[in-house]
């Protein structure tokens, strides 16, 4: 009867310890997103409970072949720390990088609320889309392999296994920042008159990584026009619209101010300047033409 008692008890322990292994899974979807210039790896638990993320958890990452210069060290990490461990590799088409983690770490989900792995900031790019690897789609040496090297991507429990699957999304980069218009038009005022507007509007930044901030620009950027003067009036600027406002001098002329764009690259930003001619008209030729 004891031995009967054992056995039923050794058996309902392995069912049990299979209820937990089960139970300590979990799925998600890993994804990366770009917010306000920074590039967010994010894990979205679709179950929630405790877990621990394995220490050799792998987040790959691919782009167009030369579009991308990816960062070596990551931050704001969570189960981490997250480390650039597999070298960047190539095929015809994509570049790949593998970001692992060296320990293992015990986190709490909540089914549908993201947590960020962790972040760098937007990386240097040329045009195209970074994007997480899906290992079941990678070209050139079968799945998970893209010449010789192991690109599998998983976020996974030393009890768990594989967890996670991969979104579709990614983030873009349009290139490098551009003035569409890097070139306005005379601002004609009166003496002593209001001038304003929106450089971005005037200005049309594209490419870059966003947001754009927007300033006069005083320095050896800042070029004149042949035969104008630097307007002696500053310019006031809304660094994150682009409005801008100024009043113009008494004296009739042509002057001129420079706004310069900035874009988020980091740890040094993109900047282009334009410059803004100002054409202050003399009392008559403001009033020619209002006469009957």
């Amino acid at each position: 009867m004891k031995s009967k008692i054992l056995i039923l008890s050794m058996f309902l322990l392995i069912i049990l310890t299979g209820f937990v292994n089960k139970t300590m899974a979990q799925s998600g979807n890993l994804s990366i997103v770009n917010s306000s210039g920074t590039y967010q790896v994010v894990f979205t638990p679709s179950s929630s409970g405790a877990f621990t993320l394995g220490a050799s958890a792998l987040v790959a990452l691919k782009a167009n072949v030369g579009t991308f210069t990816l960062p070596a060290t990551v931050t704001d990490v969570t189960g981490g720390p997250w480390t650039l461990t597999s070298p960047k590799n190539s095929d015809a088409t994509f570049d790949y990088w593998g970001f692992t983690t060296s320990a293992n770490t015990a986190l709490t989900f909540t089914s549908g609320t993201p947590i960020i792995l962790f972040t760098f900031p937007a990386p240097s790019c040329s045009g195209g889309t970074l994007s997480i690897v899906d290992p079941n789609n990678l070209p050139g040496g079968g799945s998970g392999i893209v010449n010789g090297f192991d690109y599998g991507t998983f976020f996974n429990s030393p009890t768990g296994g594989n967890i996670a699957g991969v979104s579709g999304s990614g983030v873009s980069c349009a290139g490098a920042l551009t003035l569409s218009n890097p070139n306005p038009a005379n601002q004609n005022v009166v003496p002593g008159g209001a001038g304003s507007g929106s450089a971005a509007t005037d200005l049309q930044p594209t490419g870059g990584n966003q947001p754009y901030t927007y300033s006069q620009d005083t320095g050896t950027t800042c070029v004149a026009p042949s035969g104008a003067t630097a307007l002696p009036t500053p310019v006031t600027v809304n660094s994150s619209t682009g409005a801008y406002s100024y009043t113009a001098p008494n004296a009739p002329g042509t002057y001129y101010f420079c706004i310069k764009v900035c874009d988020a690259t980091t740890p040094t930003s993109v900047c282009k300047t334009a410059t803004y001619p100002v054409v202050v008209q003399s009392v008559c030729a403001a009033n020619a033409g209002s006469l009957n």
